[in-house]
């Protein structure tokens, strides 16, 4: 008999760590089936092909069109899910954006919008379909960038005046998954919920993933195999954290 696949659904997976994480999954073992959530279906339905197009792929894929900043969007892929497969294993909160608008207010509405309500919004969404999982897992793709120990710390890489809004967005997602935590672990289903830190990786994050590349940043599978192992249960010891190739960030 089959091995029962372990649904898996990421935002913006497209391209950067989300696509990286999902080739990953599907590299390591015939049991991931992989959603490619993406804002653009088209753009989905090509990373799905071009993973197919791998010679070692071990899992499945699929696509779904998803805008995160879209409620009617984000609604009826919750639909279509369960209508196709009726359950939900695993939900990784990828997509997000960086802003440079100078005008503050705008940026971080923008920011915020899609970085944390967006991330709520598909979580509560799909929450029904995880609830139907024997080992739901909720990941929410953070940054130790929002870690108000590291931004306060002189010591610190992550002490410097700069992205603001981005970094406010990374610390709002991560008190969303401490309560996250701690309401799904009252239910007792066996709910793992982890914010997982991805690095800083060469992606279109910043529209320039060349000038990320001069700062040390390094190539997005670093980042999407950080993801992945929260998938894959390789950071179980940490759950209710924020972790990364460090070990876990302190708050």
């Amino acid at each position: 008999m089959a091995a029962k696949q372990i649904i898996t659904l990421i935002t913006g997976a497209n391209q950067g760590v989300g696509f990286e994480a999902a080739k990953n999954l599907v590299l390591s073992s015939a049991s991931y089936h992989v959603i490619i959530g993406s804002r653009n279906i088209n753009r989905g339905a090509k990373a799905v092909a071009d993973l197919q197009s791998l010679p070692e792929i071990k899992g499945t894929l699929d696509t779904i069109q998803l805008d995160v900043d879209d409620d009617k969007s984000v609604d009826a892929a919750a639909e279509a899910v369960s209508s196709k497969y009726g359950r939900l294993d695993a939900l990784v909160n990828n997509a997000g954006i960086n802003d440079f608008n100078p005008v503050v207010r705008d940026n971080l509405r923008r920011v915020l919008a899609t970085n944390v309500v967006g991330a709520a919004s598909v979580t509560e969404a799909f929450l029904p379909l995880l609830r139907k999982s024997d080992e739901p897992r909720l990941v929410f793709v953070s940054s130790s960038l929002g870690s108000i120990t590291g931004a306060s710390d002189k010591n610190s890489p992550y002490y410097r005046p700069a992205g603001t809004e981005y970094r406010a967005s990374k610390a709002a997602l991560n008190m969303i998954m401490v309560q996250y935590s701690h309401i799904l672990g009252l239910e007792g289903r066996n709910f793992k919920v982890f914010s997982a830190d991805p690095g800083l990786n060469a992606t279109n994050l910043t529209n320039d993933p060349d000038s990320l590349r001069a700062r040390g940043a390094r190539e997005p599978h670093v980042g999407g195999g950080i993801i992945a192992a929260t998938v894959k249960g390789e950071r179980d010891a940490d759950v209710g954290k924020m972790v990364g190739a460090y070990g876990v960030s302190p708050w």
